[in-house]
């Protein structure tokens, strides 16, 4: 089963290059075991309202994410950003495109939410 479905999601991935967007990934994700996308690039009012989502979702560490968010949405300009309103709505966004959070199964959602505090955590 599992080879069945790297055999059909590889080539779809190729196909894709580099401009697929993350909501084409995050549904191969559940296929190639939950994939994730790199939130190296997501700046940091998006990485501030993903943060505010995964905690209101309980998705992250509370207590962690908490002291973080309060931190990053501390610094000038972050919570008047088009990214933190992105990002509260669920929607993770960087250099290559947007997810949604929801569209994602799992315990994908809170693998990516944990992914999100770590690189919140080092715009501090």
């Amino acid at each position: 089963m599992i080879r069945t479905s790297l055999r059909i999601a590889l080539p779809a991935l190729a196909l894709m290059g580099s401009s697929a967007s993350f909501a084409q990934l995050g549904d191969l994700g559940g296929l190639l075991g939950g994939a994730l996308p790199n939130v190296a690039s997501t700046g940091a009012g998006n990485a501030a309202g993903v943060l505010s989502y995964c905690v209101k979702n309980k998705l992250v560490n509370a207590t962690s994410a908490s002291s973080v968010l309060g931190k990053l949405t501390g610094q000038p300009g972050v919570k008047e950003s088009n990214g933190f309103q992105l990002g509260q709505t669920g929607t993770l966004k960087n250099d290559q495109g947007v997810l949604p959070i929801a569209s994602l199964k799992g315990k994908v959602k809170t693998k990516l939410c944990d992914m999100v505090l770590r690189h919140a955590t080092s715009l501090l």
